[in-house]
């Protein structure tokens, strides 16, 4: 199995179920990896998933708010599979900096991790 990932994308995002949060937003950090059969050429492009697409799923998903970081993560994964139908497994891991709800916490985290049947 071939991984590949992208790890500590940096997003300035609206997503969050209190209003302040879709009007102030936050900074998030996301990582994504997939998993594919270990490709026959691993010369050719065509037969891996290329990460300027993934990065560029991401930050497309990133730009509609959402209530949840749950739909977040889902959106992205969702993406991803329609773009790679080859990938067999993904992990999509979202974290929002200093969650606003009166306690010190660096991050709060949500990470959706899929296996394909192919």
């Amino acid at each position: 199995m071939l991984h590949i990932a992208l790890e500590g994308i940096r997003f300035y995002a609206y997503h969050g179920f209190y209003k302040e949060e879709q009007v102030i937003g936050n900074h998030f950090v996301l990582d994504v990896k997939v998993s594919i059969p270990e490709p026959e050429h691993p010369s050719s492009l065509e037969e891996s998933v290329n990460y300027e697409g993934l990065y560029a799923i991401a930050q497309q998903v990133m730009q509609v708010p959402q209530a949840l970081l749950e739909q977040v993560v889902h959106d992205i994964t969702a993406a991803i599979k329609t773009q790679y139908p080859g990938v067999q497994a993904s992990v999509v891991t979202l974290r929002k900096q200093s969650p606003p709800f009166g306690g010190e916490v660096d991050f709060s985290v949500v990470s959706l991790e899929k296996q394909y049947v192919i």
